[in-house]
């Protein structure tokens, strides 16, 4: 593979990570999360299904690249959306079936925040247009999460904000609808409170991987290199999150 097509690997974050450090108010919030993640889990299964069944149902053949559900699952009154697609089986994590890429926009919750304007930034004129994206969930042919990692700006099409600046829109990101699914759309919403710390650190972490780019590629138009697709990776476990969070509550 020559330099040109040859992709960077991500760096991969420690997991699971110390949560000590954390507020109560904040790993209380964490482990409601994670109850509500295992009671949509669960109740997918009972009903002979799981969130992957759920993004997929009635869409048709399931087809690389393509996004589903059809058009993406938009919440307006949230000001947040995501949609779920698979790449090539050599792009993805062993035993990946595809991921969930979440996304906030800013403009109705945070409108001085400012794009981070990198070589090969895309900046729509209009405000509204504009949407930060918060991590990709990836997750198995049975709906079981395997990893989240973060991407280059090219790979969404989002307009790229400092790793800072998205933190600070994570409480806002909120699927509130029924369709595709009620348990789909709570199992998502509480997996960004559930996985906050990584979240918070794979968001830096990318940031750090942009900046590190521009220094060993002088000239390169970062945001839109296609060496460079995804910029930081966690592989992740629930039950060991829980572990985590109930260590640091001394429960």
């Amino acid at each position: 593979m020559t330099e040109t097509m040859a992709k960077a690997k991500a760096p991969r974050l420690p997991f699971p990570q110390d949560l000590t450090g954390l507020s109560r108010e904040r790993l209380e919030a964490m482990h409601d999360a994670a109850a509500k993640v295992l009671e949509c889990e669960q109740a997918l299964a009972q009903s002979g299904s799981n969130v992957v069944a759920e993004v997929l149902r009635d869409q048709g053949d399931f087809l690389i690249w393509e996004r589903y559900p059809k058009g993406d699952l938009f919440d307006l009154a949230n000001h947040s959306h995501y949609f779920y697609h698979a790449h090539t089986r050599q792009e993805m994590a062993d035993g990946e079936n595809g991921h969930f890429h979440l996304f906030v926009r800013p403009a109705e919750i945070a409108a001085d925040m400012k794009p981070w304007q990198l070589p090969g930034a895309v900046i729509p004129e209009n405000p509204a247009d504009r949407f930060a994206h918060i991590a990709a969930i990836s997750v198995d042919n049975y709906g079981r999460l395997i990893r989240i990692f973060t991407t280059n700006r090219w790979v969404t099409n989002e307009t790229l904000y400092r790793a800072e600046d998205v933190i600070a829109l994570l409480d806002h990101f909120a699927i509130g609808l029924d369709h595709p699914s009620r348990a789909l759309n709570q199992w998502l919403t509480s997996l960004v409170t559930l996985y906050r710390p990584q979240l918070e650190a794979l968001l830096r972490a990318r940031d750090a991987t942009l900046e590190a780019w521009a220094k060993e590629h002088p000239g390169s138009e970062i945001l839109e290199d296609r060496r460079l697709q995804n910029t930081s990776e966690v592989y992740v476990d629930t039950i060991k999150q829980i572990e985590a969070i109930e260590t640091a509550l001394d429960i």
